[in-house]
């Protein structure tokens, strides 16, 4: 695939390539280079995949950077070992300082909870991490990395009361009026869009990317899901990137922003590497 782009280098800012079962290492670092995808924010799952951020980050310096955290579906098996857990998440972080460029995925989804049966324990649960995870961000000067669905605005409501600075709404799918309540209450908080801004049925939040300021935008791929229509069939990867951010374009560029295809291209690269310390 050849994308409309000359010279310019992009960053997948949410990846799991360690999560691709049908696409190798190799080839998923080929294509990405061949795509001018230059750097990617490794992000796991669990305990047990962070140490495969850490290694992706230490074999490929400066084209992976590691963002760390246990899944938030899992927390509720952790319910009665929270500070313990955290403990474990903060030693990682002393551990690795250097590399960890975030705190991922601070959570509250209420559409995927895994036990029902109590409900609102599990709420309570996610609750309890995401405010220690603020926690810590702020100790270690780490930006967040946030995922929210069916619980906008509690998470507005505990970003507030934490006071919350720095971090991004990632794979955003909620309207343009939360993201500007959100980016008038956190003048440094980001939004990033993944593949779903390119449905036709998403007309709320293709409003959301024409219509926000430029310089609170990334793009996402979440391989190795949400894989772009053209590529359906096929296990995400970072070089599907350009799919967003090319929608994004045309989005903007329709709704006669006074930007030019390559300033939205070199904006949103700088708030990625502004965002998460990338030199």
């Amino acid at each position: 695939l050849l994308f409309s782009y000359s010279f310019i280098m992009i960053i997948d800012t949410h990846t799991h390539i360690y999560l691709n079962t049908k696409i190798t290492e190799d080839d998923i670092l080929e294509h990405a280079k061949n795509s001018q995808v230059d750097k990617m924010i490794a992000i796991w799952v669990d305990l047990k995949t962070s140490q495969k951020c850490l290694d992706l980050s230490q074999k490929y310096e400066n084209i992976f950077y590691p963002v760390v955290w246990i899944h938030p579906c899992d927390t509720f098996e952790f319910k009665d070992n929270i500070d313990l857990t955290i403990n474990k998440l903060e030693i990682m972080i002393l551990e690795n300082i250097t590399k960890i460029k975030a705190i991922w995925e601070c959570w509250l989804d209420y559409f995927y909870l895994s036990n029902w049966s109590k409900k609102n324990e599990e709420i309570s649960v996610q609750k309890e991490f995401f405010i220690k995870q603020i926690a810590l961000s702020k100790k270690y000067d780490l930006p967040l990395v946030i995922h929210v669905r069916d619980a906008f605005e509690e998470v507005f409501e505990i970003l507030k009361q934490e006071n919350v600075s720095k971090f991004v709404l990632h794979c955003y799918t909620w309207d343009l009026n939360f993201a500007y309540r959100i980016i008038y209450y956190f003048p440094e908080a980001k939004i990033s869009f993944s593949w779903i801004v390119t449905y036709s049925s998403a007309k709320e939040l293709q409003n959301v990317a024409s219509n926000i300021p430029l310089e609170k935008i990334f793009v996402e791929t979440d391989c190795p899901y949400l894989a772009p229509q053209e590529v359906r069939w096929q296990e995400n990867e970072p070089a599907n990137v350009w799919y967003t951010l090319d929608k994004i374009v045309d989005l903007r560029i329709a709704n006669w922003k006074k930007e030019t295809k390559e300033e939205i291209y070199a904006q949103i690269r700088k708030n990625s590497l502004e965002f998460f310390g990338i030199k």
